[in-house]
């Protein structure tokens, strides 16, 4: 390879993995916070029966575990603006399979329902009490749909090193031996002397050695 191609390949590396680094977190950085799951799991509630208080226990729950505060609403119903704002959760199916710190709002049948909110931990679902279960299967009759909001906050990785390679240097050229015309050569050698042309004004070649 010629020393024009090495020194190419060696820009096209460099530009590569400049652009993965500004892909991969640069200065600027749109993971979500680090989430606080010890926070959160003691902003929880222990007890059994609800208080009416669901919203205000999701929106602790979420803001200690995000580290971000969710703007107010008047009813668990209309929480999910507030969600999405916060850069941590995303708007999922409601087929999907809960995971932890995921978010349900379960809208009402009638307008002058509140609505519910709640959030599942370690395959219970909780709002200001720990549920026997997801409120749309214990009281179907309630509500008429789900809005699910998929957890998507993680810890910002850490900018990624690139090391580019030193660009090869090119091959060295090997001598090549001149053989005198008035010496002559010895037997067992490899080099065969060139009897110059006398129709021919060039210099005799020479045969290098390899």
């Amino acid at each position: 390879m010629g020393f024009s191609k090495i020194f190419l390949s060696g820009v096209i590396v460099f530009s590569a993995a400049a652009a993965g680094y500004g892909q991969r977190g640069g200065a600027v950085s749109t993971v979500p916070a680090t989430p606080n799951p010890k926070a959160f799991e003691r902003a929880l509630p222990k007890q059994k029966h609800s208080h009416g208080m669901c919203a205000r226990a999701v929106r602790v729950a979420v803001e200690e575990l995000t580290g971000k505060k969710l703007e107010r609403r008047d009813y668990a119903k209309e929480y999910g603006e507030p969600l999405l704002k916060t850069g941590c959760y995303v708007k999922s199916s409601a087929r999907v399979q809960p995971r932890n710190y995921d978010v349900r709002i379960l809208l009402p049948r009638k307008r002058s329902h509140c609505g519910h909110i709640e959030v599942f931990y370690r395959g219970n679902w909780y709002s200001d009490f720990r549920q026997p279960g997801s409120l749309w299967n214990v009281w179907p009759k309630e509500y008429a749909r789900i809005q699910h909001y998929r957890f998507v906050g993680r810890a910002s990785p850490a900018p990624v090193a690139y090391s580019v390679p030193p660009a090869q240097s090119a091959p060295r050229a090997t001598p090549v031996r001149t053989v005198s015309q008035s010496r002559p050569v010895q037997r067992g050698s490899r080099v065969a002397s060139v009897k110059p042309n006398p129709r021919s004004a060039m210099p005799a070649r020479t045969t290098s050695l390899f």
